[in-house]
């Protein structure tokens, strides 16, 4: 009899994210101690992307079953479905930074972000990426300031954030680009089918809620399109839409423009009470105890 395989566990924003006053996002910095065991995480995987910024020492990273020796500073960008395992040769200094889409929700147009630039897409990219002295002081520098931000909030800090944040994806896009090869190989089908999935779900997730509805368009079967989308970001499509559709939904209730009812009938939902229900399973709050919470002033 074999040896059942024992499942790579998935870590949630729920289980990560551990005491959070905000919701899609998370920072901290960490210094092992020198006296202290290396303490060893089996290979696993997130729902939300993370940013491992090493600024000291040196380890193996195994990323989907690859290994890639690093040593500070360099920067490893995850998203949801990397597979990941850190070595460490010893003692190491740094910052850890998880959050998920929907850190975007105050700000209207960066929600692409992510799709856009494929800051995150391990497609013909370096999965380590080793940095000169000016890119780790500027890369350093927003860092730090995410970091202050997150620790004394204010009732802008959300928005900061992920200004913050916002910046220092782009920043990296261009350190990317610039080490990139001059000869790169073509795109997997399946990855470029995966990104064509994304624009359509960017073009019409206000009208189309409905996983048929993208497989016919990209003339796949409702599984086929799972299976790619399970590949690439970690989920199926369905939770993809349904994401797309709350990160929307928590934009217009957050700038408070619209009624309950008018952000229902703009995201293609029959009636508010139908919406209401989708919004309070999917988030845990209803439409209108989120604004009332996002227009609470924060504590100094």
């Amino acid at each position: 009899m074999t040896k059942a395989t024992k499942p790579i566990p998935v870590y949630t924003e729920t289980e990560s994210f551990t005491k959070n006053s905000f919701r899609d996002f998370y920072i901290a910095s960490y210094q092992d101690r020198q006296d202290a065991a290396l303490r060893r995480v089996s290979p696993h995987r997130h729902t939300y992307y993370e940013i491992i910024w090493i600024t000291e020492g040196s380890g193996t990273h195994t990323i989907d079953f690859r290994d890639y020796a690093f040593k500070g500073p360099c920067l490893f960008l995850l998203q949801p479905s990397h597979i990941h395992q850190i070595r460490k040769d010893g003692p190491t200094k740094g910052y850890v930074l998880k959050f998920n889409e929907s850190v975007f929700a105050a700000e209207a147009g960066a929600g692409n972000l992510l799709l856009k630039y494929g800051i995150f897409d391990n497609i013909n990219v370096q999965p380590v990426l080793h940095l000169d002295a000016s890119a780790v002081a500027l890369l350093d520098d927003l860092m730090q300031k995410m970091l202050q931000e997150y620790k004394q909030p204010s009732s802008l800090s959300e928005v900061i954030i992920a200004s913050y944040l916002k910046i220092f994806l782009l920043q990296v896009y261009k350190f990317k680009d610039l080490h990139q090869e001059v000869w790169q190989p073509a795109p997997e089908p399946r990855y470029l089918i995966y990104r064509t999935f994304k624009q359509l779900l960017e073009e019409r997730y206000q009208q189309q809620h409905a996983v048929q509805d993208y497989a016919d368009a990209l003339a796949l079967t409702p599984r086929t399109l799972n299976e790619i989308t399970h590949q690439y970001a970690g989920k199926n499509v369905s939770q993809l839409i349904k994401e797309r559709l709350v990160l929307e939904a928590r934009r217009l209730l957050h700038h408070g423009q619209f009624s309950v009812k008018e952000i229902a009938a703009q995201l293609g939902f029959e009636d508010a009470a139908y919406f209401t229900r989708f919004f309070t399973k999917n988030t845990g709050v209803s439409p209108v105890a989120f604004r009332n919470k996002v227009s609470e002033p924060v504590p100094a």
